[in-house]
């Protein structure tokens, strides 16, 4: 997206810019206060590192991409016209190595037509002293609902699982907050009621029914807005 329609550069960039100059380290507490949903969510602690320049990356789990090509057959990829492809490449010759290498949290040698799912990416990861957050900023954007290979697989449950592997990896607690400029969309606001309730699963069937319990309480919403209105001075850096 472009001009006032990018997120990134019209309300990323430009807010969290304002916050990475201020004195008081105490602010992503504040923050995760300002949002629905995170009410039992412990306190996070106080700034270490902010990181938004360049958006974070965090690789596709081994855990999923095993799971993706076990349940091939199962998959619905978003262009039904590619159903067979789908097939052909989980049915790789080297597809019970690679099942090896991956279910042993690794990735090397595996074939890149086993690599159902690429990378999910941070607008921004707020690190404090007990938590990992991951920011998910949207204007005139939306959570997307689908991947290539699995319509069931959608950005929130994408980016819950990469903000707890990074938790994991740093030992501390995680969540990912929501910023929003308008209402949710329909799907956006079924997925999160959804997997905050756990009656929704679809997109973190390859995982256990700890971890889908423990994501539960670790979906944040809040708007722009609502930022603006707890550091009015937001209000002159969000451009547009």
């Amino acid at each position: 997206m472009a001009g006032k329609d990018n997120s990134k550069k019209t309300r990323v960039e430009p807010v969290f810019g304002w916050f990475e100059k201020q004195a008081d380290p105490s602010w992503p507490a504040q923050l995760l206060r300002l949002a629905e949903g995170l009410a039992a969510f412990q306190d996070p602690g106080i700034l270490r590192a902010l990181t938004f320049h360049k958006e974070v990356a965090v690789l596709a789990s081994g855990r999923r991409l095993a799971w993706m090509i076990e349940n091939a057959e199962r998959l619905a990829p978003q262009d039904g016209r590619r159903w067979t492809e789908v097939l052909q490449r989980a049915h790789h010759p080297k597809r019970e190595k690679a099942l090896e290498v991956l279910k042993a949290g690794a990735r090397k040698g595996v074939p890149e037509k086993l690599i159902l799912e690429g990378s999910t990416k941070a607008d921004c990861i707020i690190e404090c002293t007990h938590a990992v957050i991951w920011v998910e900023g949207k204007r005139n954007d939306w959570l997307t609902p689908s991947t290539t290979w699995d319509v069931m697989r959608d950005q929130l449950a994408r980016n819950l699982e990469a903000t707890w592997i990074l938790g994991n990896e740093r030992q501390k607690d995680f969540c990912v907050l929501v910023v929003h400029e308008h209402p949710l969309k329909h799907h956006e606001r079924l997925l999160v009621e959804g997997y905050r309730a756990g009656t929704w699963t679809g997109g973190v069937l390859h995982l256990d029914e700890a971890t889908r319990k423990l994501f539960q309480n670790r979906i944040g919403t809040v708007t722009w807005t609502r930022m603006a209105e707890e550091w009015p001075a937001l209000k002159r850096v969000m451009k547009g």
